[in-house]
């Protein structure tokens, strides 16, 4: 960059400051040849009408004098001049002064550049002297300054060398400071995302202190953006950690079933299956249940579509399945619900497997000759509510208020089964946030834990006839 761009830099201004200087010089040239010709030649027209006067006015067919530093003089008639008359000597003045002293300009000159206009004269001026006459208008020529043109020169040589040292100073003052910053801020650009990122602190108001800001605001997310992966990151190798563990035991627990079921007595057959059915059962479960927590994870919507969820046979469905799994384990399921089936906006496979979730882990966690019970009402004109009781040993006060988190078992869930990681629950309130319906836990007096899932009724769903 520094031998692109100083280069370049250095280069524009230079031409920009010698066609300032030779602006400059030739408005000043200008002015000072104009300035100083008119005044020298108010007093050369005096001294010279009082030493040659009487022979230009005794002159009719034209007058003229040439100094010895090559000063010209030629004498006219003003009235013959201004109107176009034939001059006796045949060459008038300069046609473009003559039109100028006719619009009334009493001094017009023009300065000539012969190097450029190929004049043989470096300039020339009409003054008139008088109304009428032989001698009446006087034209002046003189040649170029030689001498002075050289001056001019050395003038022009000395403004080149300071126009060239002023660019470059002009040109280290701005761009090093620039480079500088860039350099800082191409070091903080290297670092972004790691710990080694350090920034410019540019508190000047531009562009790259606006780019240095921007680096910074991006370094903040960069480093929020991982600390939140690796949080995620951390907490799916524990899920998945749990979840290896809880597949694992029911997987044993049902291959040594089915191998004792091989061998064993016929009165041990049926305890043996019973074991089988609940590791399936729990199987089964897991496996949905992993399904919907990628479903959510990966941001479906479970009221896309104004899907519609017939709650009374959503929830005999639930009950049916897993009223062999009540049975084996000397549990009395029950179901309640109007004769007007209710309905909600949800998604109805996503409900039922929240549903069926409440209702699992009421009949995982129950004890022999207890009841579940699951009881489906109108809440209202407009809402629902679900209601699954169980009267189990519940879950203690302190933990009531973390149900439903990631991987929280309640204090002695996991003696009572070693299987579970609580994402069943879990996935129940995640799904009842997505579809704004309200899931809450409490003790179920005298003992055991009561679920109340609640939320508003909706249209039942059109048929095409």
């Amino acid at each position: 960059m520094w031998h692109g761009l100083v280069w370049r830099t250095a280069i524009a201004s230079l031409l920009l400051g010698l066609l300032a200087t030779m602006s400059a010089a030739y408005v000043a040239f200008h002015k000072a040849a104009e300035l100083s010709a008119r005044s020298s030649a108010r007093l050369f027209t005096e001294a010279m009408l009082e030493t040659h006067g009487d022979a230009c006015r005794a002159a009719p067919e034209g007058w003229s004098h040439t100094s010895p530093q090559g000063l010209q003089v030629r004498a006219f008639d003003v009235a013959r001049v201004l109107s176009r008359a034939p001059l006796p000597s045949g060459e008038g003045p300069d046609p473009a002064l003559v039109e100028q002293l006719a619009a009334g300009d009493a001094q017009p000159m023009s300065i000539h550049f012969p190097r450029f206009d190929g004049s043989a004269w470096g300039g020339s001026l009409l003054m008139r002297v008088a109304e009428a006459g032989p001698c009446s208008l006087l034209e002046y020529r003189w040649p170029p300054l030689v001498s002075r043109m050289s001056e001019a020169r050395w003038l022009m040589l000395a403004a080149f060398t300071f126009t060239a040292f002023l660019a470059a100073a002009s040109t280290i003052s701005v761009i090093t400071p620039l480079l500088k910053r860039l350099r800082r801020l191409h070091g903080a650009a290297s670092g972004l995302g790691s710990a080694a990122y350090v920034s410019t602190r540019d508190a000047a108001h531009d562009e790259l202190a606006d780019l240095s800001r921007v680096l910074d605001a991006a370094q903040a997310r960069v480093q929020s953006d991982a600390a939140r992966i690796l949080a995620q990151q951390q907490a799916l190798e524990r899920f998945l950690s749990n979840v290896a563990h809880d597949l694992k035991t029911p997987i044993a627990s049902l291959q040594l079933s089915l191998e004792l079921a091989t061998s064993a007595p016929a009165e041990e057959l049926s305890e043996l299956l019973v074991r089988g059915i609940e590791d399936t059962v729990y199987l089964t479960a897991l496996v949905d249940n992993l399904r919907l927590a990628c479903q959510l994870g990966e941001g479906v919507d479970p009221l896309d579509g104004e899907p519609r969820a017939a709650l009374g046979m959503l929830v005999e469905r639930v009950v049916r399945r897993l009223s062999l799994l009540a049975r084996r384990k000397q549990l009395t399921l029950d179901v309640a619900r109007p004769d007007l089936e209710l309905w909600t906006r949800c998604n109805p496979t996503m409900l039922e497997q929240a549903v069926g979730n409440l209702i699992h882990n009421a009949i995982t966690h129950g004890t022999p000759g207890g009841n579940v019970v699951a009881v489906l009402e109108e809440a209202g004109p407009e809402r629902f509510r679900l209601t699954v009781l169980d009267d189990g040993p519940g879950v203690p006060a302190e933990d009531l208020g973390r149900l439903g988190e990631r991987l929280f078992r309640a204090s002695g869930a996991r003696e009572r089964d070693p299987r579970g990681s609580g994402l069943g629950v879990a996935i129940a309130r995640e799904l009842c946030q997505r579809a704004h319906l309200s899931l809450t836990f409490s003790r179920n007096e005298p003992r055991g834990l009561k679920v109340v899932l609640e939320g508003a009724r909706a249209q039942a769903r059109s048929t095409p006839d």
